[in-house]
């Protein structure tokens, strides 16, 4: 069996019994279609009962109406499923023209219902399906014609009904290309974002590899040389030099690790991440980098990770500022869970400096940092709120309420 043969065995059964693709309208007077073909066809069944009763054979009212129902049900149909229409609307027409003869002396043997929906029915097959599914049905509108039309008016509506295809099956193949050419955009589009967000992640891994790295490196370097460089260097001086050049290398280590995830898109960030409980090993590298901090933990607080990082983050920058901009200073950080005013479901987290220092700049004032910038960020992405400033003795704070429930 040859290919065209196949592929028209194919159509055919497309024909008979194959579904109608399905439709998904957008907008609002294409979402009331349907709504608007149950009304025209409860209408249009009205007007084919009076005309039957007016003009078709005497019978029962009954089977006038079982005969207008069926004549005008295609209408419903239409918007949503127009191939099967169509074969109601064949068999019908088909019925009427061997069974039902109008009384009239009309070159057909239709209702006026029925041929003002032929076009219609037609013209929506053509825009929904492919072209070897529109070569049966007009085989079927022509075998209509053929067999219950005078011969006179033959030729006109075979070029109506090839007319109406065409135009119909080119409405598709437009809708398809422009379908195509919108995807193939977005594609486009979708490839140069990537490009630009990978440029700008090795423009980044580049600047920090060549600058920060560098200096990473000679921080390491200098402090384990250090003693070696100079004469006289007391033991507790030499213990916390390796102290801050086996801090360096492992800082090194994670800037490397950052740099790979920076320059590769494929590679997931799969180290866990920080959480609350974290902050008691936060705190005891802080002292043991000789920072005076009062420590308030939440033992077996219950918190989700999104809120749990965010306050390691805030506690931890904070506490870098605070060993930047007011060293010896003592600092002291309050987590509380729930609150009077804001409610049960929420975090506070305080990081107050003692009075006389200021380890942040203030909020909104200009010059401000990007540690600032960076934990007003951590709190907002997840809900919350977050404020810094000094308070009437002179101290600092910063204050931070995060939601426990987290939106996914």
């Amino acid at each position: 069996m040859s290919s065209v043969m196949r592929a028209g065995l194919r159509d055919l059964r497309a024909f008979l019994v194959g579904p109608d693709p399905a439709v998904r309208f957008t907008t609002r007077f294409g979402r009331a279609l349907p709504t608007i073909g149950v009304i025209a066809a409860i209408l249009c069944g009205l007007i084919t009962f009076e005309y039957l009763r007016g003009n078709g054979p005497k019978v029962a009212s009954g089977f006038l109406v079982i005969d207008a129902v069926l004549i005008a049900a295609p209408i419903g149909l239409v918007a949503t499923r127009p191939l099967f229409a169509w074969r109601v609307a064949f068999l019908v027409a088909g019925f009427a023209g061997a069974t039902v003869p109008i009384r009239q002396d009309t070159p057909w043997p239709w209702t006026p219902t029925q041929m003002l929906m032929f076009p219609l029915l037609l013209a929506v097959v053509a825009v929904r399906h492919r072209r070897g599914v529109l070569v049966w049905t007009g085989l079927s509108a022509a075998l209509l014609l053929v067999m219950f039309v005078n011969p006179g008016n033959l030729a006109g509506l075979l070029f109506a009904v090839t007319a109406i295809l065409l135009v119909g099956d080119q409405i598709r193949r437009r809708r398809e290309v422009q379908a195509a050419l919108a995807e193939e955009e977005e594609r486009a589009e979708l490839a140069q974002a990537r490009r630009a967000v990978a440029e700008e992640r090795n423009r980044i891994a580049r600047e920090m590899h060549d600058v920060v790295a560098h200096h990473m490196s000679l921080i390491a370097v200098r402090a384990e040389t250090a003693v070696y460089r100079i004469d006289g260097v007391p033991p507790a001086v030499a213990e916390e030099l390796a102290a801050i050049a086996g801090t360096s290398r492992e800082a090194l280590v994670e800037m490397r690790r950052l740099l790979g995830v920076l320059r590769s898109t494929e590679t997931p960030l799969v180290e866990p991440q920080p959480v609350l409980d974290d902050l008691a090993g936060l705190v005891r590298d802080a002292r043991e980098a000789g920072v005076d901090v009062t420590f308030d933990p939440l033992p077996g607080a219950r918190v989700p990770p999104a809120v749990g990082l965010a306050a390691f983050r805030i506690v931890q920058e904070a506490l870098s500022n605070a060993r930047r901009h007011a060293a010896g200073a003592p600092v002291h950080i309050t987590l509380t869970l729930g609150s009077p005013t804001l409610g049960p479901s929420t975090l506070e987290l305080y990081v107050r400096n003692a009075p006389g220092t200021e380890a942040i700049v203030q909020t909104g004032e200009p010059g401000e940092r990007h540690g600032l910038l960076g934990m007003r960020e951590r709190a907002t992405a997840i809900g919350g709120t977050f404020d810094a400033g000094h308070d009437p003795d002179g101290g600092y704070t910063v204050r931070a309420v995060l939601p426990l429930e987290v939106a996914a």
